[in-house]
């Protein structure tokens, strides 16, 4: 199906000189213009009578198109009868003509310029003026430059269409089944885990087989409108009508990485936890993806992230666990397992007094209320003052790696009471309160409110005095030590009592600087786990084995008996 590709935005300076042309060629127009002339060039010393040059020069003319029906206005109004003399009034009548009269087919610069026809100032006056309308032209013929769907390339479709078409004459009535449909994708020169996408776009869904005219018709329909790799993801995976990607949109995706990667083999004994999975990897794209927090990804935010390029990976890596970016199954055992310490009865939700126990009561009561009031929930079926596993996903992301621009971005909206955009010294006092009477509590030494705020003001250095804003907080390096000031208790002591001398030498000694905070977390965490679980499994192989020593002493009892 060939379709007409989508003519480009008009240029805003084409569009001011085609509106311009356009005043300047109706007739209301040109009578104005005649009558000004005619009243300051055109009158002659001591005469009232107006001369108008009739002497046009070929060279110095410059024409104006006339609409097929222009629009009439009332002409100018004429001078005072009180100015003139009944006698002229009729000698007027008679030698000055109507401004429709007057007004010539074409205006001449001589006109304009009062200069002779034929003399060397208009020709120069009209030499230049033709530079400049050719100057005009030029500049508004703009190169296309803004490509919402990608610069289209030139690319053999019709190659890759005959390579897939190969593929399909090895199956019965050239259809064919989603478990082989690995080697279509691959004839197209697609990655791997598009799969799902393509098999989507064919119509798959409703289909268990596809055939090569339902391949050909949606793959021609993607090339044609989508020009990268980024607009054609969207529009295999999202469908016709849709620019943008939900949450829904990539579950057939991330399930279809959980039904063949072999670094996920093992989750097939284990089916019960391919939603959680799914959800995991879900919240994860969207927390780095998301940049407007509106629960949609477009091709913008796609071509700006390193996800289609980690989807490749996924083909390259076996082991799922190197890849670090979104669907590691080590970090999703860490998100999983501190979400299930937490929630207390198991119902996939939890309070604020579950929330109260993360990392041993660090958080303070105050940002938990504001982080269950809804502020920085992102669940459509979250419940009222309860955090639900995918809100917790974004929160525990955002508590172990302050560093990110979403992760300040979630604080701050948590910090920012009145929804203003900026942090105020009053804000800042409500929150760093209760911090400072928990220090007083555990007969620890703080620092005023006073003294606090100036501290705070001078590792920022805001553009405003006594006012944060967003960007000033993302351009500030210390902004976890900030945002740790008024919202975690430990983490907050851990900075105030640490040795610099000590920090810096553990920091460049024992540190990777190629893993992030979340990531150095999450490997902590993950070890701490599983070697939790390994105790916890020879104490219950010990409890086993001296309850079977138990039953054997009495059996041989009851024999002796």
């Amino acid at each position: 199906m060939a379709c007409a590709e989508a003519l480009p935005l008009p240029d805003s300076r084409q569009k001011v000189d085609e509106l311009f042309l356009f005043w300047l060629s109706e007739r209301s127009t040109h009578e104005i213009l005649c009558n000004e002339l005619s009243r300051v060039c055109g009158l002659q010393p001591g005469s009232d009578e107006p001369h108008v040059q009739q002497h046009h020069s070929p060279s110095s003319i410059i024409s104006f198109p006339r609409p097929g029906s222009p629009v009439r206005r009332s002409p100018s109004p004429p001078a005072h009868p009180a100015s003139r003399s009944p006698s002229s009034n009729v000698q007027n009548k008679r030698s000055v003509k109507s401004p429709n009269q007057m007004l010539p087919k074409a205006i001449s610069l001589s006109e304009v310029t009062g200069d002779r026809p034929g003399s060397p100032k208009a020709e120069t006056a009209a030499a230049g003026s033709n530079r400049a309308l050719r100057r005009a032209a030029s500049e508004s013929e703009v190169p296309r430059f803004y490509f919402p769907n990608g610069k289209p390339r030139n690319e053999a479709s019709e190659k890759q269409l005959r390579e897939a078409y190969k593929v399909f004459q090895n199956f019965p009535k050239c259809e064919v089944h989603y478990d082989d449909f690995h080697k279509v994708v691959k004839a197209l020169g697609l990655p791997l885990y598009w799969r799902a996408a393509l098999y989507k776009a064919c119509g798959g869904k409703a289909r268990k087989t596809i055939s090569f005219p339902m391949l050909k018709r949606s793959w021609l329909r993607v090339t044609l409108h989508c020009h990268d790799d980024s607009a054609r993801f969207i529009r295999m995976l999202a469908g016709v009508g849709k620019n943008y990607l939900t949450e829904e949109d990539f579950e057939v995706l991330v399930q279809d990485i959980v039904d063949t990667h072999p670094g996920l083999a093992f989750l097939q004994t284990a089916p019960e936890f391919h939603a959680r999975y799914v959800e995991t990897v879900i919240g994860r794209i969207f927390y780095a993806l998301d940049r407007h927090w509106t629960g949609q990804i477009t091709a913008v935010e796609l071509r700006k992230s390193n996800f289609l390029q980690t989807l490749a990976l996924l083909e390259e890596e076996p082991d799922i666990n190197q890849v670090r970016d979104y669907f590691s199954y080590e970090h999703f055992y860490v998100l999983y397992c501190k979400f299930w310490e937490l929630d207390s009865d198991h119902d996939l939700f939890i309070d604020a007094s579950d929330l109260a126990r993360h990392s041993e009561h660090a958080l303070t009561s105050k940002i938990i209320q504001r982080m269950l009031s809804g502020i920085v929930s992102r669940d459509k079926n979250s419940v009222a003052g309860k955090m639900s596993y995918k809100d917790f996903i974004w929160f525990l992301l955002s508590e172990e790696d302050k560093t990110t621009p979403r992760s300040i971005e979630y604080w701050f909206r948590c910090l920012d009471l009145d929804g203003d955009g900026a942090l105020s010294l009053y804000e800042m006092d409500y929150f760093y309160q209760e911090v400072q009477q928990r220090l007083r509590e555990l007969n620890i030494d703080c620092l005023s409110v006073e003294n606090t705020m100036c501290q705070i003001l001078d590792m920022i250095n805001p553009k405003e005095k006594d006012k944060v804003t967003l960007r000033d907080l993302k351009a500030c390096k210390l902004a976890p030590i900030v945002i740790n000031t008024f919202m975690n208790l430990e983490k907050y002591l851990e900075y105030e009592q640490r040795d610099p001398v000590l920090a810096a030498a553990a920091k460049d000694e024992g540190v990777d600087a190629s893993l992030s905070d979340w990531e150095r977390y999450a490997a902590q965490q993950y070890d701490r786990l599983l070697s939790e679980e390994e105790y916890e499994q020879e104490n219950f192989e010990d409890e086993n084995n001296a309850s079977d020593v138990e039953v054997n002493d009495k059996e041989i009892l009851s024999l002796l008996r």
